[in-house]
């Protein structure tokens, strides 16, 4: 081997080791893709908040809920288009718009958040309607002293028990129920957070787990609730990471097959050439390990990272990027692929839009990509446009 090969590999890993294992791939141009709205609200912002779930896949087709000034939206995929459901519309008059969903089987229960509010529909689905009947909707208890929510999301264990998790003031608290419209009064995981701080909760194979920033303490944490204890049993409070400001309000997380987790999140570091964001993994047996990527640089400033797998397959990464020279925005489709203790980051196609203002709030479904239907993400900007790509587009 001559010196310049070397000197080549030295290089290569004192980079990798400087990433925290973590490789950036970096394309000479990456594709870029000018997107049309496929829907209009009278809302800004209309698929926010960062850790929701807002789309899902059955064998009726594919869904999507947004945001709107007199309440939420139900969106069917349609060979014409996107077309908004007007009878479940209407029954969600005046509701509260933010909305994370769970689907299971011909059943969605869509979690909706306003200021202090928190409620759940239930919607099933008619084959002689072909489309989704709203059942009913019930709002569940809120302490008094109520002073800030910010954002929640719904899951069900292997139980079938249903679970909630929101902050509130400056704590994080869950819910619980049998059947998902009868709810047990909050039980406080944690009451020292920051008010700016989120949660999100998911269900793992045996267990459900609830996942905060703290900004305060520079943590990142998790409790865990294994399926069957009683509803106030929760594992002492695991931190995830701490120090180095790792911790801020952007968390979104995907289940695998085989019971591991992946968390994207962004940190408070904001400086100029040092990673914004950090990958964490969590094995089957809860070890977590945290990959630092994706760079603040003089052009480019990327927030809300959100993640999700085809079963079995690739995994993404999406998020939002301004860039900082131009003040124009666009979306940020990445594929994480891991080899052994290694990670890279590959950006596959950069989604933009003819709009001069905001654009971003990514979202997908909180169940995985099947291998043959379509893989849709969606974002929206901050004068009522909604956008769909469909990431088998790019491999076709």
């Amino acid at each position: 081997m001559n010196l310049k090969s070397i000197l080549l590999q030295f290089l290569s890993f004192f980079c990798l080791w400087l990433n925290g294992g973590a490789a950036f791939s970096q394309n000479k141009k990456t594709p870029e893709i000018y997107l049309e709205p496929i829907f209009h609200v009278n809302y800004g912002d209309a698929t926010a908040d960062k850790p929701q779930s807002k789309s899902w896949t059955t064998k009726h087709g594919q869904w999507l809920i947004v945001g709107d000034e007199d309440g939420p939206k139900l969106l069917k995929k349609e060979t014409s288009g996107w077309e908004s459901q007007a009878d479940i519309n209407e029954a969600w008059l005046n509701l509260p718009s933010r909305a994370d969903v769970w689907s299971k089987g011909d059943e969605a229960h869509v979690l909706l958040v306003g200021e202090c509010a928190l409620s759940v529909v239930q919607i099933t689905y008619s084959p002689q309607n072909m489309g989704y009947e709203h059942q009913w909707k019930v709002n569940l208890p809120i302490p008094e002293d109520c002073e800030e929510l910010e954002t929640a999301t719904i899951t069900q264990d292997s139980k079938n028990q249903f679970w909630v998790c929101a902050d509130i003031n400056e704590k994080i608290m869950v819910w619980n129920s049998s059947n998902g419209k009868d709810w047990s009064n909050p039980f406080t995981l944690t009451d020292d957070i920051n008010k700016d701080d989120i949660s999100l909760i998911v269900s793992l194979k045996d267990k459900v787990s609830v996942i905060w920033s703290n900004q305060d303490s520079q943590t990142v944490n998790e409790r865990i609730h294994y399926n069957g204890d009683a509803v106030t049993q929760w594992s002492e409070t695991i931190i995830i990471q701490e120090g180095d400001n790792n911790a801020d309000d952007h968390l979104n997380a995907t289940v695998f097959e085989n019971g591991e987790l992946a968390l994207v999140t962004k940190n408070s570091v904001d400086k100029i050439d040092q990673p914004q964001f950090v990958l964490r993994w969590r094995n089957k047996k809860g070890k977590w390990i945290n990959i630092p990527y994706e760079n603040l640089t003089d052009d480019r400033s990327p927030s809300r990272p959100i993640i999700n797998h085809v079963e079995s397959g690739k995994i993404f990464e999406m998020h939002s990027v301004k860039n900082r020279k131009s003040n124009q925005y666009f979306i940020s489709v990445n594929e994480i692929v891991k080899k052994k203790d290694e990670w890279e980051f590959k950006e596959l196609i950069q989604l933009k839009t003819k709009i001069k203002g905001k654009n971003g709030d990514v979202t997908s479904s909180k169940a995985s990509f099947l291998p043959n239907e379509p893989k849709f993400i969606f974002f929206s900007d901050d004068l009522g446009n909604v956008y769909s790509f469909d990431l088998d587009n790019y491999f076709n």
